[in-house]
């Protein structure tokens, strides 16, 4: 089975992308193979800092696709905020909690609680092209003031989606893998590929 790369040290997307790749590939994470996978992220948009990772690794002369992402939340009232920063928003060493209690704080009081995942998959493979490719992938829904679920990871507890009326925490993994961004970027990715 040809081998596939992902670029990430985050174990909920590693686990989605298992979900979504191993009936094609074999997955791999940079740990696997000993690659120590720290790199700054730089860029101004999702898809400058996909590109970062994906280049990082391409530069290892792997011999394998890679793919990589950049994803956030983006929360209309707040002026698009966490955006980019999703990951660090409460601070460079800060989890998953903080980031979900400095939303709600920014939140409070607002009437207005529309928002969205953004995923953006770079993927490079030399069988399918000869330079990178990028895939995107967005899912609208509003942020609840009390936390629900505990599945996924991230903002998944507040990020409450209409058309199941469930936040993504309370989502089983078949029904988040079906209409989340990165299942949306994934399946872009995967029309490309004729999988």
């Amino acid at each position: 089975m040809q081998k596939i790369l992902i670029g990430t040290n985050n174990k909920g997307k590693v686990k989605e992308y298992k979900f979504f790749l191993s009936n094609y590939f074999d997955v791999l994470t940079p740990a696997d193979i000993g690659v120590n996978f720290d790199v700054a992220e730089t860029g101004t948009t999702y898809e400058e800092n996909s590109l970062l990772k994906l280049e990082f690794l391409r530069r290892k002369d792997l011999n394998m696709a890679i793919l990589c992402d950049d994803s956030g939340l983006e929360i209309e009232s707040l002026s698009g905020e966490p955006g980019i920063f999703s990951a660090r928003y409460a601070g460079e060493d800060c989890s998953d909690q903080d980031n979900i209690n400095k939303v709600l704080r920014n939140l409070k009081g607002k009437k207005d609680r529309k928002a969205k995942f953004v995923c953006v998959i770079s993927f490079f493979w030399e069988k399918f092209s000869s330079f990178p490719r990028l895939f995107r992938g967005e899912c609208h829904g509003s942020i609840i003031d009390n936390q629900s679920g505990n599945s996924g990871f991230g903002y998944d507890p507040i990020f409450f989606y209409e058309n199941l009326a469930k936040t993504f925490a309370n989502l089983s993994e078949d029904e988040k893998n079906k209409v989340s961004h990165r299942a949306i970027a994934m399946k872009e990715l995967f029309s490309n590929l004729n999988f």
